[in-house]
């Protein structure tokens, strides 16, 4: 079969034979500087890289990404994007992080976005990482009665899909 890569793209090893883009072997600083600045639009797309990185098995671009939910812990629409971004990191570290913002940031109506978003990102791990840990907080009476119900229906959501 032939190449479609271009020829000055040769040996560039992020491309490949076929002509795309090649994830796992794209160099990670490129998407981090993206990540330094939370008002630039950039910012967004370098979070998303990353988490299209881990989706191809880039484990340092996921770390990354949990490092950032802590810089901007106190910047909600910014660690809301980083936590959109985790979803595609299926690691057990990434779970005890997110379930930490659950008890972290209390529920509110300037939070809400950001809680769902958590949730979400934690209906997408496995469900040996996450369904019992909702099914408890779901009986904890910390929470509000709407968030308990929050936290069942991602575990039943999570049974059914999984």
């Amino acid at each position: 079969m032939k190449s479609k890569r271009p020829p000055e793209l040769a040996n560039v090893p992020w491309i490949t034979a076929e002509g795309t883009l090649d994830c796992s072997k794209f160099p990670i600083d490129v998407p981090i500087r993206q990540c330094l600045d939370p008002s630039s639009e950039a910012f967004g797309h370098g979070c998303r890289f990353l988490g299209t990185m881990v989706s191809a098995g880039r484990v340092d671009a996921g770390i990354f990404l949990l490092g950032l939910l802590r810089y901007y812990e106190d910047d909600l629409t910014a660690a809301t994007i980083v936590v959109e971004s985790l979803a595609a990191f299926q690691d057990p570290r990434c779970a005890t992080a997110l379930f930490g913002e659950l008890r972290r940031v209390a529920s509110s109506n300037k939070t809400r976005r950001y809680l769902d978003a958590v949730i979400t990102a934690l209906t997408r791990l496995p469900a040996d990482m996450v369904q019992e840990r909702f099914s408890a907080l779901s009986r904890e009476t910390a929470f509000s009665y709407k968030m308990r119900a929050k936290f069942r229906d991602a575990a039943e959501a999570i049974a059914r899909h999984w």
